[in-house]
């Protein structure tokens, strides 16, 4: 039997260590600073490779990567939607297969374009990077922004202050830019070539030190105070229980104790979480009656996430959606989710994953929403996103667009478990806020709910999986 070589194995080994040290970098984990050298072993294992080789290096790193940040994938599946072990790994794998897909073309055409041409590597890499990025993250119906790579700087607030300018993706390019140019430094070093060494590293250590001096200067700017009371209210609704009519009455009854309770503090607005009534709002007649007399018992709108189903002919269609019931009890507006959560409101990639809508019936797809409406509440506008929406910029920003002061995120993170799921959508409500220098307040059913301000600080945080009414004040 013949045995690999350490000189065989060991790109295999540094694609490998890069998968794992971006998977670090995210929540739970946190180690935002090993993004900006997790790329270095990867550059080292494609160097002097094929482009198909590379490629295939590339591939490696994202399965790595994709399959550990991605894992609560699982957790959904097999607990939620009964799916077999072997079944739920196997979706995972695919989930991460396509997402590894940007990373095979990144090293790909790096290699192919920049091959033994380093300067050109140091600007290339963070361009590819991006575009990549970004097509990854706006496609309709199958774009994912999970695990974008400006996101594991959420808690580094001088470096994430200029997504203002250029989001998100301005970020991923700042991170990639130093991973190349410490790369090239280390490289050059290696042929002993001073010059090289002292160009990479100085224009590596300007752009960041601009960067982040630009950041600090942005931190320092005047904020408005806080003038906006808001009451996040986390039901703390078990999965298993939400929609069985046994609990209808108990899970009705603790969102009023809970919101009641909340009235201590004489919040302007009190947000529930996605799908919160265990009912379809305005079909069902006591259910309705219910949050609008609450509505006007409290004097204070209350915004919610309930289903709908619209009826087109035979077939009705059903929508992930948030009401807005004003102090007097009228239900004044309407949002309906526009991006669906893959796997929860519709299947992806049916022909291939033909067996997860058989086997996992609590899986349906969903109506999309066509427009950000924005809630006129106490003389405010919030622009409302539900869940998954969180995720993705450009929707995000259609309602600061269209007048929104600041964001409300409602979701139900039960689905999650105890993950870095939930963890992960609040550092990318943290760029969201940022990009748009609006404060986001976010209500789950488990958790975390909290706020996050025009700045990108996470704030008032609560603990997962508990009941929670936590007035948080904005400043709109």
């Amino acid at each position: 039997m013949k045995f690999l070589t350490l000189k065989e194995t060991a790109p295999l080994l540094l694609s490998l260590l890069s998968g794992v040290l971006l998977a670090l970098t995210f929540p739970l984990y946190d180690f935002e600073s090993l993004a900006w050298l997790a790329f270095i072993p990867l550059f080292s294992a494609i160097e002097g490779k094929t482009p198909q080789r590379a490629a295939l290096l590339g591939f490696i790193t994202g399965m790595a990567f994709y399959s550990i940040g991605l894992s609560w994938v699982n957790n959904t599946l097999i607990n939620y939607g009964n799916l077999p072990m072997v079944l739920s790994f196997a979706v995972l794998l695919i989930w991460a297969a396509y997402t590894s897909i940007y990373l095979t073309l990144f090293c790909y055409f790096l290699n192919r374009v920049c091959k033994n041409k380093p300067v050109l590597f140091f600007l290339f890499a963070p361009v590819l990077w991006v575009s990549l990025e970004y097509i990854r993250s706006t496609h309709s119906e199958y774009g994912f922004s999970w695990l974008g790579l400006g996101y594991s700087q959420y808690k580094t607030l001088p470096v994430i202050q200029m997504a203002e300018i250029t989001g998100v993706y301005g970020v991923s390019w700042l991170i990639m830019l130093v991973n190349a140019g410490l790369y090239l430094t280390w490289k050059s070093w290696q042929e002993s070539n001073n010059n090289m060494v002292l160009r990479f590293l100085s224009v590596t250590v300007l752009v960041l030190v601009l960067w982040v001096g630009l950041g600090i200067s942005a931190l320092n700017r005047a904020a408005p105070k806080p003038n906006f009371k808001v009451a996040l209210i986390q039901g703390n609704v078990e999965q298993a229980i939400k929609w069985n009519p046994v609990y209808q009455l108990v899970v009705m009854n603790k969102y009023r104790n809970l919101t009641l309770q909340s009235m201590q503090s004489k919040p302007q607005l009190v947000v529930w979480p996605e799908t919160a009534m265990p009912f379809y709002y305005t079909r069902h007649q006591s259910g309705t009656l219910f949050v609008q007399e609450l509505a006007r018992e409290t004097k204070t709108p209350i915004l919610f996430g309930n289903p709908r189903g619209e009826q087109n002919g035979s077939e009705v269609t059903h929508f992930n959606s948030a009401y807005m019931v004003t102090e007097k009890g009228e239900t004044k507006d309407r949002y309906d989710k526009m991006h669906l959560v893959p796997f929860g409101e519709f299947v992806p990639f049916k022909s291939l994953l033909f067996f997860v809508e058989k086997l996992v019936p609590m899986i349906g797809d969903f109506g999309r929403g066509e427009e950000a409406t924005v809630f006129d509440v106490a003389g405010q506008k919030a622009g409302v996103s539900i869940c998954y929406e969180i995720t993705f910029p450009d929707l995000m920003r259609q309602a600061v667009k269209n007048g929104a002061g600041f964001l409300v995120n409602i979701s139900n993170d039960a689905w999650f478990g105890k993950s870095a799921a939930t963890y992960q959508q609040m550092a990318m409500g943290a760029l969201r806020a940022v990009e748009n220098r609006v404060p986001l307040v976010r209500a789950a059913n488990t958790g975390v709910s909290g706020t996050i301000t025009a700045n990108g600080e996470v704030k008032d945080e609560t603990e997962l999986f508990v009941d929670a009414a936590r007035t948080v004040n904005i400043a709109p």
